[in-house]
């Protein structure tokens, strides 16, 4: 895991996944696709578990103007252009995605149960995400 903290975008594979979002040509499917992955998994692996939480970050960002910490030069400008775009239908789903995530059926919940020092700090952040959607 290449993490350095419990954020979202604290974590290598966020930016990898940043990356294909910033390049989809259809970013509201390529997002459900995301979220239904993992909704519908029987357990979520790691990077499946991660393109759902970007997406949900992702989202936040452009439907409650949340600001996050990202290294990405332009992540912000990007979310500005996203805001043309009604991106509301997927709430309930990034809310259903990241249930999932924070369950006992996600690799990412079982890695950030080992660092007991973060590992609560983790979990809320994704519950903030859950409650801004809501």
């Amino acid at each position: 895991m290449g993490a350095w903290d419990f954020a979202v975008f604290d974590d290598d594979t966020a930016y990898d996944v940043l990356d294909d979002l910033k390049e989809s040509s259809d970013i509201i499917k390529d997002m459900e696709k995301y979220f239904d992955d993992v909704i519908e998994a029987d357990y979520v692996e790691y990077e499946e578990g991660y393109y759902a939480l970007v997406s949900a970050a992702v989202l936040d960002s452009v439907v409650n103007d949340t600001q996050y910490r990202c290294d990405d030069e332009d992540y912000f400008e990007w979310i500005k252009s996203l805001k043309k775009i009604d991106l509301t239908s997927l709430q309930s789903k990034a809310i259903k995605a990241i249930d999932v995530i924070i369950s006992d059926k996600s690799e990412l919940k079982e890695l950030w149960e080992e660092n007991e020092e973060l590992y609560s700090s983790w979990r809320e952040d994704k519950r903030s995400i859950q409650k801004r959607l809501l």
